[in-house]
């Protein structure tokens, strides 16, 4: 018996499906299980992240008045630097300093040979001598002109009258004319002489004014030559150190040539080269009558508060930024006069480079801080609700703490009311950080 092929052809099509199906449902199974477990498992609950608190360090702002500093370097100079010299040719005797001595005014520093100089001053009083006896000779002549001018006239009288008889006489043949001529002849030569008395009386001022005019010239050459004496000794016209010496013992002095240089004390200076703006400022202060003062911090600290503004350049130097300010080193009197010649004194050398810190008149308003509270030079941060809170500041300048810290002096409206300040510096400070009080 045949089976239909079509028959055949279902029966095997059938057969092959049964794996697929049976596959098909187990994946069925297992899916509709794993769902079944998520479905019925515990719901996982997300831990929630705290927010982390930076610690920090604050100081309640206190805004007030203060004194700003500006730190600068500056070079010490002297206004009177004497270098010493003699218009004389002659022999240095004898140097009594050295370089680096500290002098008194007054002082003798160079002697020189005073022979010669004396020989002339004796030369010079001798014609002094001599012109004064010419002067009271003519005095005395003076005076006998003077006391004798009314005999000569009365004597020129006399002669005029007997003259005058004898004519009378010779008129009525009484007398000769050789009497007369002779008669006339004594007659005139007494109106000669009263002439010549008055003549010499006349001149004699004169003549008294020349010689007084030699003896003032002989005074002159004179005091000349004591000036020339004195200037063997070469003395210093104020108090200070040394800076050179150029003479030496059994040298011949040059006219013209240096042989000692002394710097004055009391016009010490240091010459700070400070910002053009600053340097404006400086000169608004002085025209207002502010004090500026300024100190020398580190060796020469005893000298606080004795530096003073005292002048500021009028014009920027070739090869220079800003403008120069003067301050005056006000040198205690104690330095300027030392006990003894050649003592040590603790000053600061001639174009030496010294650190100076400026005190600037007082500020209002302002608050000191440390330098770690300010941000990019204009930005503070305070503490609200324990959370920063950006102030924008004017920094107005530095400060030194009692304790010589260096502080910064901002003012801002905001900072009104003591808050807190933050002072540590925090590399992503921004406002709205979490923060703690360390």
């Amino acid at each position: 018996m045949s089976i239909p092929l079509s028959l055949l052809n279902r029966i095997r099509s059938r057969h092959d499906r049964r794996p697929l199906l049976g596959a098909t449902g187990m994946l069925l199974v297992a899916l509709l299980g794993s769902v079944s477990l998520f479905a019925t498992g515990p719901t996982p609950v997300p831990e929630p992240r705290a927010e982390h608190a930076w610690p920090v360090s604050a100081v309640r702002a206190e805004p007030g008045t203060a004194r700003p500093t500006l730190a600068a370097i500056g070079r010490v100079e002297s206004t009177r630097v004497a270098t010493l010299r003699t218009d004389l040719t002659l022999a240095v005797r004898r140097v009594h300093v050295h370089e680096g001595d500290w002098v008194t005014e007054g002082q003798l520093l160079v002697e020189l040979e005073d022979a010669e100089p004396g020989l002339v001053l004796a030369q010079r009083a001798a014609d002094l001598a001599q012109a004064e006896a010419l002067v009271r000779a003519l005095a005395a002549e003076r005076d006998m002109l003077r006391a004798t001018l009314d005999q000569a006239r009365s004597m020129h009288a006399v002669s005029q009258a007997k003259l005058e008889r004898h004519q009378a006489l010779r008129a009525r043949g009484l007398i000769s004319q050789s009497l007369v001529d002779e008669v006339q002849a004594e007659a005139d030569r007494s109106a000669i002489q009263r002439s010549d008395h008055e003549r010499r009386l006349a001149e004699l001022p004169h003549r008294l004014r020349a010689l007084e005019a030699q003896v003032e010239r002989a005074a002159a050459l004179e005091e000349l030559g004591r000036l020339d004496l004195a200037r063997t000794r070469i003395v210093a016209p104020f108090a200070g150190p040394v800076l050179e010496v150029t003479a030496a013992e059994g040298d011949r002095t040059v006219p013209g040539n240096p042989l000692v240089t002394v710097a004055a004390a009391d016009s010490y200076e240091v010459r700070v080269q400070v910002p053009t703006e600053e340097g404006e400022r400086f000169q608004a202060w002085l025209r207002a009558g502010e004090r500026v003062g300024a100190w020398l911090p580190g060796r020469y600290s005893g000298w606080n508060g004795a530096t003073v503004l005292v002048r500021v350049a009028g014009r920027v130097r070739p090869g220079q930024s800003g403008l120069d300010a003067f301050f005056a080193l006000q040198v205690p009197a104690g330095l300027q006069a030392p006990a003894a010649p050649g003592t040590p004194v603790d000053l600061p050398p001639l174009g030496r480079t010294v650190q100076i810190e400026i005190a600037l008149p007082e500020q209002p308003d302002v608050v000191a801080l440390p330098p770690s509270a300010l941000y990019e030079n204009d930005r503070i941060y305070a503490v609200e609700g324990g959370r920063l809170e950006a102030i924008d500041v004017e920094r107005v300048g530095d400060a030194r703490a009692p304790d010589g810290e260096l502080q910064v002096l901002v003012r801002s409206p905001a900072l009104a009311g003591g808050r807190l300040v933050v002072t540590t510096q925090l590399p992503r400070a921004t406002p709205g950080l979490l923060v703690s009080q360390g």
